[in-house]
């Protein structure tokens, strides 16, 4: 398990930079990495820090291939770079993570969306040649500065993908039980505390819509979920068949959703093949106007159809539901029909 140094979730704490890593013995040349869009909102604000405690050097992603985060970690060790300091969503902090990884160097990550449990998990998702996303295992990010403020400025859809991703843990945790009753895992009591605790925190919000104060809340869930792979070694805790319908999105769907989103749409179907209540999850979705309607998403039935019975293919030490119940045509095809009336 790797240690996070420094983490810090309040607003405003974006002006902290220099601070946390003065405070983490960071000096020397230090490398900003952003892309353009959210470097023109908050970049002259955390490189003028950087700045004022080591030499600035700069890197603006455009991509996030497994290719690009190496030449990242390879540019951090030819040029003795001694931290990286990257700020901006999932694609610019995965391959931060990743590069960090490789090279060996401390980590400050500045997210400024909240899509997913990627704020402060072990993982990188990056782009393989083929172009489809690969799961990596590294290490959490040494120093995390998560500025609510900045958070709850972003786009209100990344917000719900957050939502979504946290629902998921939902149907994680029952496929995690169900594969440690099979004997095909074990089961690590402290992962499935935070988890369950990241779960809980959003699910009993008194909120009703996206605040700051909301999404303070849901960023400590994230958080959570984040620490708890890092307490399993993998994304066990927050990950079963919900991410393998997902993932199976991600490599046969033409039209492209957000991750969290997908896997909140996982959970609800899910958890209707198996027979479960539906209610607590779906009422919840709405609460926080989370569309997961796959008709809405750009999702046909037969896409839909082909994904969960190509899922249980996307990892296959993952054992869960999907390896035990009918996944037939017809079968699929009614949760379909039922999910695009009731959601």
């Amino acid at each position: 398990m790797h240690r996070v140094e420094s983490l810090k979730i309040d607003s405003g704490c974006i002006r902290q930079v220099a601070q946390t890593l003065m405070e983490n013995q960071v000096s020397g040349k230090i490398l900003y990495v952003s892309d353009p869009v959210v470097d023109s909102l908050y970049g002259a604000l955390v490189k003028n820090q950087i700045r004022d405690i080591g030499r600035l050097k700069e890197e603006y992603v455009d991509c996030n291939t497994i290719n690009y985060a190496m030449s990242i970690a390879e540019r951090v060790i030819a040029t003795d770079v001694n931290c990286i300091v990257g700020m901006g969503g999932g694609k610019v902090l995965d391959v931060c993570k990743y590069a960090s990884y490789i090279s060996k160097v401390p980590f400050l990550s500045i997210p400024t969306t909240a899509a997913n449990d990627g704020l402060a998990s072990p993982v990188a998702v990056l782009k393989r040649q083929d172009d489809k996303p690969k799961s990596l295992g590294c290490k959490m990010a040494s120093m995390i500065l998560i500025d609510i403020e900045v958070i709850a400025n972003g786009p209100k859809q990344l917000i719900k993908a957050g939502i979504g991703d946290t629902i998921s843990n939902y149907m994680a945790l029952k496929d995690w039980e169900l594969a440690c009753r099979r004997g095909q895992d074990i089961m690590n009591g402290y992962a499935y505390l935070m988890s369950r605790s990241s779960l809980d925190a959003l699910m009993k919000t008194q909120f009703d819509c996206i605040t700051p104060e909301f999404v303070e809340v849901l960023v400590n869930s994230l958080v959570l979920s984040g620490i708890a792979m890092d307490f399993a070694g993998s994304s066990r805790p927050v990950s079963g068949s919900e991410h393998l319908f997902s993932h199976a999105l991600d490599y046969y769907s033409k039209k492209k959703n957000l991750h969290g989103i997908q896997t909140a749409l996982g959970t609800v179907a899910v958890l209707r093949l198996i027979g479960e209540d539906t209610k607590s999850v779906v009422e919840y979705l709405k609460r926080f106007e989370v569309d997961v309607n796959p008709n809405h998403l750009g999702i046909d039935e037969d896409t839909f159809i082909e994904c969960f019975q190509k899922a249980t293919l996307m990892r296959t030490n993952r054992y869960t539901y999907l390896h035990e119940i009918d996944l037939c045509t017809d079968r699929l095809r009614n949760v379909y029909n039922w999910l695009t009336v009731e959601l």
